[in-house]
């Protein structure tokens, strides 16, 4: 049991080092990582401030998203 955990220990470090290190290389190219959509924190905070429905605050977001690039 011990060889298995330090196996998946060992997989899991290294894909955590390569994502570390896409990031860190994304990160000095100047590109910016953004979400495709609102998380959920944004469409309950949102919605519930000023009556939004989900559908019309993901429309807002992407629109936001959009004329950003």
């Amino acid at each position: 049991m011990t060889q298995q955990n330090m196996t998946a220990s060992t997989i899991g470090s290294r894909a955590l080092a390569t994502a570390l290190d896409a990031v860190s290389t994304m990160g000095q190219t100047g590109h910016t990582m953004t979400l495709t959509s609102p998380n959920s924190a944004i469409l309950n905070t949102e919605s519930h401030r000023n009556g939004l429905g989900e559908d019309k605050i993901r429309q807002i977001f992407v629109a936001m998203i959009e004329a950003e690039q």
